[in-house]
């Protein structure tokens, strides 16, 4: 029947690999179990005469594989790939304008019409990371390296979906092999370093403060007051207390804040948390950008008892600063 022919040409493809030299003892010794179980359930051999001359067919599987591939890619038609430039563009602005679903909606249209293109997977890895769904933006950066397994862009949000999963040694990995296509990619340099140190640093404890903030470490007051008077982070607080929940919360921990009139310095640091909790939900990116200026101050401050807090500058990270939001454009 057609069934076991379709077996017996895939245990033919995996008795070639079981042959050639690329995998380990292990690996093979994997593979010999497939082949015996396949056989058994569905009763071919690649080894029996018989089955070689009623099932062996031409070409062989791998062949057919790569002859389909090409004739897919050859249905694509002018108008498509077209088309599919043109909702690339308009994710792509999508992204500028901080709509990220609309933006993956896009680029999914987009893949239908032309999947052979690895920048729509690699820009949609981006939307999702902004979704802060990185497991879909690992899976979509895959597609685009199995597309083009040199694409740069692919690799750096990879590491980028992998750092924010804590899954620091695969993130690492993901860099270097960025940083092998782009040598000079200062961003994917600096990316690198972070995934490195947050490997190798053992787990602690939140330091007193906000989120993780040490704000004794920045000098106190005068330290928390550089933060809190750059225009970039008034910017993020901005969105953020522009949300109705959050004002009513915060109301209502003022309300509770003061006994006899005097201040709850408790019930204030809470509803703080719970600011900066909610603000690393919404953007998860400068939040950690944040926190990492809040402990580089604290280091090169200690013992000055005030803390030159530097500009806040987006986070270095592939999907924000080498790629900008919007996208790729090639």
């Amino acid at each position: 029947s057609d069934k076991r022919k379709l077996v017996f040409s895939f245990l033919s493809f995996l008795y070639d690999e079981l042959n050639c030299d690329e995998l380990d003892s292990d690996a093979k010794e994997s593979l010999e179990v497939a082949l015996q179980c396949l056989s058994s359930v569905f009763n071919v051999s690649i080894h029996s005469p018989h089955d070689r001359n009623e099932l062996f067919t031409t070409p062989a599987l791998m062949q057919i594989f790569k002859d389909n591939s090409k004739h897919e890619e050859k249905l694509i038609s002018p108008e498509d790939k077209q088309k599919s430039e043109t909702l690339k563009c308009e994710g792509n602005d999508l992204m500028k304008v901080e709509c990220y679903q609309d933006a993956v909606n896009k680029y999914t249209e987009a893949i239908a019409l032309d999947p052979s293109n690895a920048v729509f997977y690699s820009n949609r890895a981006a939307a999702y990371s902004k979704l802060n769904q990185h497991k879909n933006a690992i899976i979509d950066c895959e597609s685009a390296l199995s597309i083009d397994g040199n694409y740069s862009k692919a690799h750096g949000r990879m590491g980028l979906a992998f750092t924010e999963l804590k899954e620091y040694d695969c993130a690492i990995k993901a860099y270097e092999r960025a940083l092998q296509l782009e040598p000079n990619n200062e961003s994917y340099k600096n990316n690198l370093q972070v995934a490195q140190e947050l490997y190798t640093k053992p787990p602690q404890t939140a330091p007193p403060g906000l989120g993780g903030m040490d704000l004794n470490a920045l000098g106190g007051a005068a330290g928390l007051g550089n933060v809190i008077n750059n225009p970039n982070f008034l910017t993020m607080a901005s969105k953020l207390m522009s949300n109705p929940e959050v004002m009513n919360a915060f109301g209502s921990a003022m309300q509770g804040s003061t006994e006899g009139g005097a201040p709850n310095v408790n019930n204030l640091l809470q509803m703080g948390q719970r600011l900066v909790e909610q603000m690393e939900r919404d953007d998860p990116e400068s939040v950690a950008n944040l926190r990492e200026q809040f402990r580089a101050g604290g280091a090169s401050n200690a013992g000055q008892g005030e803390a030159n807090m530097p500009g806040f500058s987006p986070p270095q990270n592939p999907s924000n600063n080498q790629d900008g939001p919007q996208g790729d454009n090639q």
